[in-house]
């Protein structure tokens, strides 16, 4: 009878400490027989980069409470971790990469840049000012805090989700604070004009500025007073930050002859492994903000920017890494946000896109209460939802409580191609602590079920 032999340990390399890169990480180990390598530009790795903002405003204490894992916590689980390391190329050929002068040999790679801030090029050479500020990483927060200590005046340019809970939490600490947006709304990935503008309203009541529709036309610095020039007018600052979006960062991924999608992103198939000349690199894999993926309701190609989403890919290369046969499927997206007291969510595509794609819509709103009128801490919530030939395509909350909730099932519904008439049939519970008797979710698809046609075509 002879010995089953031992599966030999294989090298893993892994670009990348953010979402994707730790989750496979400490996977690869617990699951895998790898010999894993992290290799990050950051200084930090295995933090919270959505809880930055909540530093800002006091309700997270401290930037060290986002830290989720240290680095002797990698060390005990075997894995080399290599912080404030950059990656110079990466040889498909002879499976390698160079670090300076030393080359790396691997088995499996896994490829996991992220993004880069987007700066517009007419204002990229400001960045070099003295406080003028990207926010990215956990080292940038901690710079912009320091900052804010003595600021009084700050302009926030770009009005997505980071620049929007940015803005509340430095006008609650009694800074002036102007946010700057290029389009005409705000949140315009997420959120539908007449949505954003509920938003709008909310944050010019907690003391901020908003000007829609402006693009700065320069950023200059004197005796350590920032000014910012908007049509004309110029906007005194003691700190800076552009926030406008960002781009896949996929130069590594390029420059090895990866092949590149048109959104940016790095192309792979369904196992998540990379595609090179239009063929799957079988020992290479891409996940998070640098890898292009696909959207449910449209069927094109997108970036995806949550990291619930970059946790979803992870398990995926977890899976493949470790002879499970798994596969990374379209999404919806569901995204929420919390600005102040309003939770933002989202699913699904909004009618800006719809238009863009040449879909026909019908929507419905409503507003409601977030639990009986009568009971103690009740708010308002305010529901939007698209359908598209009969099917929900679509929804947007706004609301003091109960927006994520709604947003997950929504997802589900989404997903499972669910018609009007079936949400119309929806059955939800009731207690007066944490709902109205009837859910405004069902008002909002009884208004857009009143908009069909009498021959029910969309």
């Amino acid at each position: 009878m002879t010995e089953k032999k031992e599966e030999q340990t294989k090298k893993l390399l892994i670009i990348g400490g953010g979402a994707v890169g730790m989750a496979v990480a400490t996977g690869a180990r617990r699951h895998g027989n790898y010999d894993v390598t992290v290799i990050s530009s950051d200084k930090h790795a295995s933090y919270s980069q959505c809880g930055i903002p909540y530093v800002f405003s006091g309700d997270v204490p401290s930037f060290e409470q986002l830290i989720i894992r240290d680095s002797e916590f990698f060390r005990e689980m075997g894995i080399n971790l290599r912080l404030d390391t950059h990656v110079d190329s990466i040889d498909l050929e002879n499976n390698s990469i160079t670090v300076g002068n030393e080359k790396l040999t691997f088995d499996k790679l896994v490829i996991a840049t992220g993004s880069l801030p987007y700066i517009p090029r007419n204002i990229e050479k400001s960045i070099l000012l003295k406080n003028v500020f990207t926010l990215r990483t956990l080292s940038d927060g901690m710079q912009i805090a320091e900052a804010l200590k003595n600021a009084n005046n700050i302009v926030i340019i770009g009005a997505g989700s980071i620049g929007s809970e940015v803005a509340v939490a430095t006008a609650r600490r009694e800074i002036k604070t102007v946010l700057l947006n290029r389009s005409n709304t705000i949140l315009s990935s997420s959120l539908d004009p007449d949505m954003a503008e509920i938003v709008i309203s909310y944050l010019k009541k907690e003391g901020v500025e908003v000007l829609t529709g402006h693009v700065p036309e320069s950023i200059t610095s004197k005796d350590n007073t920032i000014s910012v020039t908007v049509n004309g007018r110029e906007i005194a600052a003691d700190l800076v930050l552009i926030s406008v979006g960002v781009t896949p960062q996929t130069t590594l991924a390029s420059k090895a002859g990866i092949d590149i999608g048109t959104t940016g992103g790095i192309l792979t198939n369904d196992r998540l492994q990379v595609l090179s000349h239009g063929r799957a690199v079988e020992n290479v894999f891409a996940g998070g903000e640098c890898t292009e993926i696909y959207n449910f309701v449209t069927g094109k190609p997108m970036i995806s920017h949550l990291a619930s989403t970059a946790r979803r890919m992870a398990g995926v290369i977890i899976d493949n890494l470790t002879n499970k046969d798994t596969r990374f499927n379209s999404v919806v997206n569901p995204w929420v946000a919390v600005i102040g007291e309003l939770e933002i969510g989202s699913v699904g595509i909004t009618t800006a896109e719809a238009e863009k794609q040449g879909m026909k819509l019908v929507s419905g709103i409503s507003m409601g209460s977030t639990r009986a009128e009568y009971f103690p801490g009740a708010g308002k919530i305010f529901i939007k939802v698209l359908f598209h030939q009969r099917c929900l395509v679509g929804a947007q909350i706004i609301a003091t409580a109960g927006t994520k909730e709604r947003i997950d099932g929504l997802s589900l519904a989404i997903k499972r191609k669910q018609t009007i008439d079936e949400l119309l049939e929806m059955e939800t519970c009731y207690s007066p602590t944490v709902a109205t008797l009837q859910d405004p979710l069902l008002f909002a698809v009884k208004g857009a079920y009143k908009k069909i046609p009498k021959k029910g075509i969309l």
